[in-house]
């Protein structure tokens, strides 16, 4: 089922947390890849503008193409 709405819907490319914990970076990171799939890069980089947000960045499918959500996080 998860390959069919891949390929309708797109899936999870990779992750991008902007978040000024830098010391916090391992914590982070594998706290994300136990809600997704392990194979996923997350990365975690200093917050510009002073907005701490994650980026979901989405491949492309057949009904929707690619793209990003935004979170923000503080």
């Amino acid at each position: 089922m998860d390959s069919v709405k891949a390929l309708l819907f797109g899936s999870v490319e990779k992750i991008v947390v902007h978040c000024a914990s830098a010391g916090v970076e391992k914590a982070i990171r594998n706290h994300i890849r136990c809600k997704f799939s392990p194979s996923i890069p997350v990365s975690v980089e200093p917050p510009m503008l002073g907005v701490e947000y994650m980026q979901v960045h989405y491949s492309g499918g057949l009904l929707r193409g690619a793209h990003a959500d935004v979170m923000v996080l503080g």
